[in-house]
């Protein structure tokens, strides 16, 4: 079952439960989903007419009837890695709102923030934790053959691509600078 799915139903669920935080929640991923959906239609669209406009380059008349046929669903299904790329960009967002709450002295704006990210993170497979991700990342340090603070900019573009959609890349670089700093 996609993400999307997931969402539709359990957005029935909690409509019938009543739980506010859960509907507003699912809603907005819902509602970034779509937008994620028409932003990728679009983007097919502009390919398609770039193609069009360089294979009937200088023929005005031809490119207008090409365009006149072109066809984009603009409701084609985004795939599950854009569906979790678009639920994690999500999170982050309600994670850095809640960090900025968190400075102003509005704990009750970031528990609202906090608590929606513990609802969107259910859609999402489970990240490493820090735990799990240290002997990872230490193995990673040791095959680079690497040392010290100044090879962060060496390590993480190898730990972000290695770990990608297994843990969260703000993790990722906190293990890292404190093996690197250790050794």
């Amino acid at each position: 079952m996609s993400i999307q799915e997931r969402l539709t139903n359990d957005l029935k669920e909690a409509m019938r439960a009543g739980d506010k935080v859960r509907v507003n929640a699912i809603r907005a991923a819902r509602a970034a989903l779509q937008a994620a959906q028409l932003d990728a239609a679009k983007q097919r669209f502009d390919a398609a007419v770039a193609e069009i406009e360089a294979r009937h380059a200088g023929d005005p008349a031809a490119i207008e009837a090409a365009k006149a046929n072109l066809a984009i669903d603009s409701h084609a299904a985004l795939s599950d890695a854009e569906q979790e790329a678009v639920i994690a960009r999500e999170i982050k967002r309600r994670r850095d709102a809640a960090e900025i709450y968190h400075k102003a002295g509005r704990s009750d704006l970031a528990a609202a923030e906090e608590a929606e990210i513990a609802i969107l993170s259910e859609y999402l497979p489970k990240m490493l934790s820090p735990e799990e991700l240290r002997p990872l990342v230490a193995a990673v340090i040791a095959e680079l053959g690497v040392s010290g603070p100044a090879a962060m900019g060496k390590v993480m573009p190898v730990l972000l691509e290695r770990f990608k959609g297994q843990a969260e890349n703000r993790t990722i670089s906190q293990v890292a600078r404190e093996l690197l700093s250790s050794a």
